[in-house]
């Protein structure tokens, strides 16, 4: 019932246009490095608003600023631009993706059409690990991008950073 409240709050906070405010911008850019910043920058605004909200109370949570946690907590969804999903597609996406496994999704991210931008949206997890892997990310921020869908028995990070970065995201 908690993933279904989340689900429903983030679609209606979805809804509203949001803007990253110059302050944040810079913040992020201290943060990422260049080719992480140019991947950041090619998510969606929403995408990118979501993300720093994650930071920012991983960032509170941390008795020290540590980039590579901060840099996982802001693209830990980064590989929602391949499917370059529009919103309804999104919403679609989720619900199916409550009722199906991720083989078929992996399935149906090698289609086409509306079909392939569902299967791409929830296979986001693993084309954000590629993604970063590509840019030279930190292994901690690849991992966590592939990783953070998975209940915690199957995390490969430490747990309580995964704990952070999942209580921090599931706002």
């Amino acid at each position: 019932m908690k993933t279904f409240w989340h689900l429903v709050k983030r679609f209606l906070g979805s809804l509203q246009q949001k803007s990253v405010s110059e302050q944040d911008l810079l913040w992020v850019a201290e943060i990422l490095s260049q080719s992480e910043m140019a991947l950041w920058k090619s998510m969606p605004e929403n995408d990118q608003y979501h993300s720093i909200e994650v930071a920012r109370r991983v960032e509170e949570s941390l008795a020290e600023p540590e980039q590579t946690i901060l840099a996982a907590a802001l693209l830990h969804d980064v590989g929602k631009v391949v499917s370059k999903a529009e919103i309804w597609i999104r919403v679609l996406a989720t619900l199916i993706g409550l009722i199906t496994s991720g083989r078929q999704h992996q399935r149906w991210s090698k289609r086409t059409g509306i079909i392939g931008k569902i299967g791409q949206y929830l296979c986001h997890s693993i084309d954000g690990a590629l993604l970063l892997k590509e840019v030279g990310s930190d292994s901690l921020v690849v991992t966590w991008a592939s990783e953070h869908h998975l209940p915690e028995h199957q995390w490969t990070i430490n747990p309580e950073i995964g704990n952070l970065l999942k209580s921090a995201d599931d706002d």
